[in-house]
């Protein structure tokens, strides 16, 4: 019984992800056919994640993440968000450009909190909970580097032009934390020539900020 409720809790929570990760609402038969699971069992997960608020169904009847998992959500890293909150306001105000910071989760490079600058003529959108593999994009490849450094040696920075999305390019620095999660902060915007030394001084400056703010 146990190994089946485990199975089952492992199941929920694999179909929370899926739902919370998917670009367009997902049906109830499209969680099955991803979990490889009968629709019947789909149904009973869903209903509920639906019950605890999890999960809610819009209009068209497609599966989104609910108030409760927002409300999660928020709590979530809450020491780091604080403190890099103000330094990636301040960044993004001073240099015109979308401020982020990314974290490791899994294979995957998840964002945590953005700012975008108020001040811009066009600004790059960056949300909260978008993810792209540790091995493409500057985030990615500094996080890669803490995870796993004999092979891939960290670097000061990391530079990237149009690999996660096109026309964009993203410079990123390491966070080191005491938690020991891999952790990096970046700059998304629009390619464009830019000093990289002082951008990358100003990125520096206020990773070591962050990590003193988050201890």
């Amino acid at each position: 019984m146990a190994e089946a409720g485990s199975q089952t809790l492992s199941r929920g929570l694999r179909a929370l992800e899926l739902i919370g990760e998917s670009t367009t609402p997902l049906s109830v038969p499209e969680v099955a056919e991803k979990l490889g699971i009968h629709r019947s069992m789909a149904y009973r997960l869903v209903r509920t994640l639906e019950d605890h608020a999890l999960v809610v169904r819009n209009a068209d009847g497609g599966l989104e993440v609910g108030v409760r998992m927002v409300s999660l959500a928020r709590n979530a890293a809450r020491d780091l968000r604080a403190a890099a909150t103000p330094e990636l306001t301040r960044l993004a105000q001073e240099l015109g450009k979308t401020a982020f910071v990314a974290t490791f989760d899994g294979a995957e490079v998840v964002t945590l909190v953005t700012v975008e600058p108020q001040q811009a003529d066009s600004t790059v959108g960056q949300r909260p909970g978008s993810r792209h593999p540790i091995d493409s994009g500057a985030p990615g490849r500094v996080i890669r580097s803490q995870v796993n450094p004999e092979e891939f040696p960290a670097e000061r920075y990391e530079l990237s032009h149009d690999e996660v999305i096109g026309g964009l390019t993203s410079i990123a620095v390491p966070i080191r934390l005491t938690s020991g999660v891999p952790t990096s902060l970046a700059i998304v915007y629009l390619t464009q020539e830019i000093d990289i030394d002082s951008t990358v001084a100003e990125l520096e400056a206020s990773a070591r900020r962050i990590e003193r703010a988050s201890h």
